[in-house]
């Protein structure tokens, strides 16, 4: 009698926890699996607030446009992670001009600066018109111009990978047009800006903006969209079958000349000579020296005898501007093949820039 009434109790306690098990965490339970009701989730309106009251608070700071919705056409499938940060690189937000262009370099993956950057115009109560993170694009919409109340303004900013490997470059475009304008026109933004002082201006505010944010360092806060440019280097260095080793700039012709000049100033280079028409340096060159005391090798490269003998050659530096990229190459003015120096000259020149 006992043992039946055992048994009974023990099929009863088994089908309340069972019961119990389902009403809590079944399809309709109070703790439930939710992990997939985003796929199922409705599409609501933006919250609408009157027009006398301030909505920039509301606006939304990760904004995925329907047309670079991830699919598999974008990213073939599978959306990449944010790339780790080089750790060893140093921080910092620059300014940097040149020949009417203007940029700032920032030490920071693309994939880090766009939120951030989204950020500044929030904070600033700025709207955007158009933003396409794969591509790095913001737009704003028609603004006052403090400057001139006359006219009304409008910016365009990129946001590219860096020549250096985890860095980004920002760039901007100003137009103007009178106040009494129609705001709705088809806008053909330019290669430089109608003010470079007030695209100058913008610039500063946003650089300011940056350096403050102590945060932009921070892997955990990327976006993946804009995360994807970071595959398209500004530049690297390559083997050409034909021409041997070359090194590919995706810059303007103006900014690799003025760049590499420099490249070649800051590895201690000797510059016999320098042919701006023909877009072509001569250049004094021995090899890259191997620092005895770390192991390492120096981008500091000696334009006199090295400590093995070996003299230095004359090297003609020469810069050819294709459809979409500046391609370098460097060989010795006597004709002579010498494919292992060649790589090491645009090598220095390459960690130099």
């Amino acid at each position: 009698m006992q043992a039946t009434l055992a048994k009974t109790l023990l099929i009863l306690i088994l089908a309340t926890i069972q019961i119990s098990c389902s009403y809590l965490s079944g399809d309709d339970g109070v703790f439930r699996d939710r992990k997939s009701d985003y796929l199922t989730a409705p599409t609501v309106p933006d919250m609408r607030v009157p027009d006398d009251l301030d909505s920039y608070t509301l606006d939304q700071l990760y904004v995925v446009p329907e047309q670079v919705v991830p699919n598999a056409d974008n990213f073939g499938g599978d959306i990449p992670r944010p790339k780790p940060l080089d750790t060893n690189r140093p921080e910092g937000v620059v300014i940097r001009r040149f020949s009417g262009e203007n940029w700032i370099v920032i030490a920071a993956s693309p994939g880090q600066v766009w939120p951030r950057v989204r950020d500044f115009w929030t904070q600033r109560g700025t709207e955007l018109d158009y933003e396409n993170p794969v591509d790095g694009v913001m737009e704003t919409v028609w603004l006052t111009n403090l400057a001139n109340p006359l006219e009304r303004e409008k910016y365009r900013l990129r946001i590219e990978p860096g020549i250096h490997a985890g860095s980004s470059e920002i760039s901007l475009v100003q137009i103007a047009r009178p106040a009494a304008a129609p705001g709705n026109e088809l806008v053909v933004w330019p290669r430089l800006s109608q003010s470079e002082d007030r695209e100058f201006a913008m610039l500063q505010e946003i650089s300011q903006y940056l350096a403050d944010r102590t945060d932009i360092y921070s892997s955990s806060s990327s976006s993946l969209l804009a995360g994807s440019l970071a595959g398209a280097s500004k530049a690297s260095l390559v083997e050409d079958r034909g021409l041997g080793p070359v090194l590919e700039l995706r810059l303007s012709l103006n900014r690799a000349w003025g760049q590499i000049g420099q490249a070649l100033n800051e590895a201690g280079l000797e510059v016999v000579e320098r042919d701006r028409d023909n877009s072509e340096f001569q250049v004094q060159f021995s090899g890259i020296a191997l620092d005895q005391e770390s192991g390492g090798f120096l981008s500091r490269v000696f334009g006199d005898d090295t400590d093995d003998g070996e003299a230095a050659r004359l090297f003609r530096v020469n810069l050819e501007e294709t459809r979409d990229l500046i391609r370098v190459t460097a060989r010795p003015v006597d004709g002579a093949s010498l494919p292992g120096l060649e790589t090491d000259l645009l090598q220095t020149i390459l960690s130099n820039l």
